[in-house]
């Protein structure tokens, strides 16, 4: 799909953010933890992928705003987390999340590493009714979810998106 939305190296870029996103997502669903290996290499990933594929800005702000957004998606999700544990006494969200808020804010910048959020939580909330109408297995509130499922393919459709606009945007600015 990537090579029918995108020019050869936007393509191969989104192949790679999509097969990570999806090597998580598959870790995270069986053994409800995501990998270093896989995660922390793609925040610097995502901030050179902004330099190198900038085509309309052609500024080191844009990169900027991208590496204050991972550390926004950081400390937003690590606030939630704390949060979390002192009022119920047990963790909620684990670290591997924080990391891949890290990781959709190098990518996709603070507006993209919020609606990535958005459509994971959204995504997971539909998934959690599904199951719990379907009567499939008990859902309660201790049950546990591998958010890494939901968020980070969420990740790699909100960088498709900002990618189509970017492009689209850019054709609208040779047009003229």
């Amino acid at each position: 799909m990537s090579f029918a939305l995108f020019e050869p190296q936007r393509a191969i870029v989104s192949c790679i953010l999509g097969w990570v996103m999806i090597a998580i997502a598959a870790y995270d669903a069986e053994n409800f933890i995501i990998p270093d290996v896989l995660s922390l290499p793609m925040i610097p990933a995502g901030l050179i992928v902004v330099w190198l594929l900038d085509d309309i800005e052609a500024s080191p702000t844009l990169v900027l705003e991208h590496f204050i957004a991972a550390i926004a998606g950081g400390a937003l999700l690590y606030a939630v987390r704390y949060a979390y544990y002192v009022w119920r006494k047990r963790e909620g969200l684990g670290l591997g999340d924080v990391k891949l808020a890290a990781v959709a804010g190098a990518w996709t910048g603070l507006q993209g590493m919020s609606n990535a959020l958005l459509l994971a939580c959204v995504t997971a909330i539909f998934f959690v009714a599904l199951v719990h109408v379907r009567g499939k297995t008990s859902v309660t509130s201790t049950s546990a979810l591998p958010f890494g499922v939901f968020f980070g393919p969420a990740i790699w459709v909100i960088w498709c998106v900002n990618a189509l606009a970017a492009r689209t945007e850019l054709a609208q600015l040779t047009v003229w």
